[in-house]
């Protein structure tokens, strides 16, 4: 009877452990000027393959990181199409959660500024700065576990790899 009852509770309890990001990664991108920190906002930044090709997942478009941003929304889907999570070590930072197994070693990022020139600033006369693109080359050390560390503040040092750095992406103006 002990035995039925231990049988019957066991998978009750494996299923209550797992985390939210269960064999989920996160890729931290980080685009700035050239002598400037600020996270440059509104750029389009792809994933690309071996190949230089853009990354497919299920044989549908996965390749778009997206801001680091809070939503504050009643009811947040987790998943990779669903509404963008919030990592709080990963700070202003531009995001793209992967499979735990993916293998980042051979990639690129590829930062595109594709946003409108706009109106001229008429304050200052001159219109808004636009860079050119730019392609970074992935290690097999740029993605994250989440489990367990997806709602800290710092990320913490894991044994065997180097301790987190976004990916760094210097822009140059056009």
């Amino acid at each position: 009877m002990r035995t039925l009852l231990l049988l019957t509770l066991l998978p009750l309890g494996a299923a209550a452990q797992h985390c939210a990001y269960d064999f989920s990664s996160v890729i931290v991108v980080r685009p700035h000027a050239a002598g400037d920190t600020a996270v440059i906002e509104g750029l389009r930044i792809t994933l690309l393959d071996g190949n230089n090709l853009p990354v497919v997942h299920n044989e549908k478009p996965w390749y778009l990181f997206h801001r680091n941003v809070k939503l504050d929304l009643p009811y947040r889907k987790r998943g990779y199409y669903g509404v963008p999570d919030f990592f709080p070590f990963a700070k202003n930072n531009y995001i793209l959660v992967v499979p735990d197994d993916f293998i980042t070693e051979g990639m690129k990022v590829l930062v595109q500024d594709e946003r409108d020139a706009g109106p001229l600033n008429k304050e200052r006369d001159q219109w808004p700065v636009r860079y050119k693109q730019a392609v970074v080359p992935l290690t097999a050390f740029d993605s994250y576990e989440l489990c367990g560390v997806f709602d800290e503040e710092e990320y913490p040092p894991m044994e065997g790899r180097p301790n987190f750095t976004p990916v760094d992406v210097t822009l140059i103006r056009r």
